[in-house]
């Protein structure tokens, strides 16, 4: 029996996390909370256990460290404060980022940013890296009640770009963007210029892995060929 040809598949909405992922922004982190550790008092948390909260909003990451209410939004506010301040200094471009929002431009994939942080600060850090014109869709901590880990910022952002999200991918380093594509119902996409080791990932396994931008591309090939056969199949 000959099949009818299947229809052609729509690009694929890409949604990428910010810190770590889109920008090298992680010297600005580390740099920011021993910084408000230093104006508001107390001891810092430990480096590793900080990053451990990437993807949260900033609040929700100082309470797993600090439990008086004043104390978390003075650490909040130093923080956001220098933050600002120093974001030229410490923020820096990932190699190669810019080509590849271009190209999935080209090829026409709905493409937004879902971040833990705050819209005002995403929306400078991507001014600063270049790329804000280019991603004028992002969703930040202040856009939704649930954060990741859990689905509703990606979902959010679906639905800002008018697109259904199971066919999405959403590229992050962190766990917490792992397990936030999973709770979408999206391909997650792990990448490994982030700070974060498959070792950190454990118990987690990511179910893709990128070394380069340009690698993204390619998954997106092999998730529409693996499609088509299971269309053609079924």
């Amino acid at each position: 029996m000959i099949r009818p040809p299947l229809d052609p598949l729509p690009p694929r909405p890409v949604l990428f996390d910010l810190d770590g992922t889109l920008a090298d922004t992680i010297p600005l982190l580390l740099a920011s909370m021993r910084a408000a550790y230093a104006i508001v008092g107390g001891t810092p948390p430990d480096e590793r256990a900080w990053l451990a909260g990437m993807g949260k909003p900033l609040r929700t990451q100082l309470a797993t460290f600090e439990h008086d209410a004043d104390r978390i939004e003075a650490i909040a506010v130093a923080y956001r404060d220098w933050q600002y301040a120093n974001l030229a200094e410490y923020v820096k471009p990932f190699a190669d980022m810019h080509a590849l929002v271009d190209a999935l431009q080209a090829r026409g994939h709905p493409v937004a940013v879902v971040t833990g942080k705050g819209s005002p600060m995403a929306l400078a850090t991507l001014e600063q890296v270049g790329l804000r014109d280019a991603l004028p869709v992002v969703v930040g901590a202040d856009h939704t009640t649930r954060h990741k880990p859990e689905a509703e910022p990606l979902l959010h952002a679906c639905a800002r770009l008018g697109v259904e999200s199971a066919r999405g991918v959403y590229v992050g380093d962190a766990p917490n963007d792992i397990l936030a594509a999973r709770a979408a119902g999206m391909a997650d996409v792990w990448v490994t210029w982030g700070p974060f080791t498959l070792r950190d990932l454990l118990p987690l396994v990511p179910t893709h892995v990128v070394y380069t931008p340009a690698d993204i591309l390619e998954l997106l090939d092999r998730l529409d060929d693996d499609e088509r056969r299971a269309r053609s199949a079924a």
